[in-house]
């Protein structure tokens, strides 16, 4: 899917770079305007728990002569707000911005052993003959980016009101402001172990992180006025690998509404 993804960026990139190279030598009267995009929206990641993480997850426990298995599982989502720049050519219907851009990432695994319990068990120890496990409730990692998005869109159908458009963007952070695991024991007297287990599971992650996306959306609003636009992300990919500590995460969908506001015509 990467290679497609890659494809498709690669031709829509070039493709309006080309128009608007060619607008400027051909239509140097056309219309240009600025926008300011106030964006916020969601996010979805998908991935699976990290295999090194040495928890049990299938342990069988009898009850009232049944068997029961466990189940764990990993619920990641995020949020993103910013504001980009965009120059858009109205002779093209298309534009490219840039800006920056603030998205948080929250993973939380939850999950039991068996069906008659809340927890699972989660090995932090292991030494000769000595094994240690912890009931675990909850583990949780939240991160903090700082990004650069660049998107290129495109409108092939535009109304009096409304319009439907189509866009291919990549971002590229530049600072992790803020990582941090957490742990929520069964059984509270596991506290005074939280550094020790959260050490025992820690690996060195990727502090900065990349993706590319592509997105569908709907803007509502008359020229010369402010428009608000809500679009959903296509299946898009991140670029960089080893970015989390609890899961594998290599793609994300979501959605985005942001408000855009002319700041210049010329004409």
């Amino acid at each position: 899917m990467k290679n497609y993804l890659l494809a498709f960026f690669c031709v829509f990139c070039t493709s309006a770079l080309d128009m608007h190279s060619q607008e400027l030598t051909e239509k140097p009267s056309a219309r240009q305007t600025v926008f300011l995009h106030l964006e916020s929206g969601f996010i979805y990641p998908g991935g699976n728990i990290r295999e090194s993480l040495a928890i049990r997850q299938n342990i069988s426990s009898w009850h009232v002569n049944q068997s029961a298995s466990g189940n764990i599982f990993a619920d990641s989502h995020g949020f993103s707000g910013g504001l980009r720049c965009e120059y858009f050519s109205s002779l093209l219907m298309t534009g490219i911005s840039t800006g920056v851009r603030f998205t948080r990432y929250n993973t939380a695994i939850t999950g039991y052993s068996s069906s008659i319990s809340d927890f699972f068990y989660l090995r932090y120890s292991m030494g000769g003959s000595d094994t240690k496990f912890a009931r675990v409730k909850s583990l949780t990692e939240t991160n903090y980016f700082i990004s650069i998005p660049v998107e290129f869109r495109f409108i092939p159908l535009q109304f009096e009101a409304f319009g439907l458009f189509i866009k291919a963007g990549t971002e590229f952070s530049i600072i992790n402001l803020h990582k941090a695991t957490d742990i929520e024991f069964q059984e509270s007297v596991m506290n005074i172990h939280r550094e020790d287990v959260l050490n025992a599971i820690m690996i060195v992650t990727n502090r900065y992180y990349s993706t590319l996306y592509g997105s569908i959306g709907l803007t509502i609003g008359r020229s010369g006025r402010p428009n608000y636009n809500i679009e959903a992300y296509l299946p898009s990919i991140l670029l960089t690998g080893n970015n989390f500590t609890l899961t594998e995460t290599d793609r994300f969908q979501g959605v985005m509404l942001s408000v855009q506001l002319p700041l210049t015509k010329k004409q």
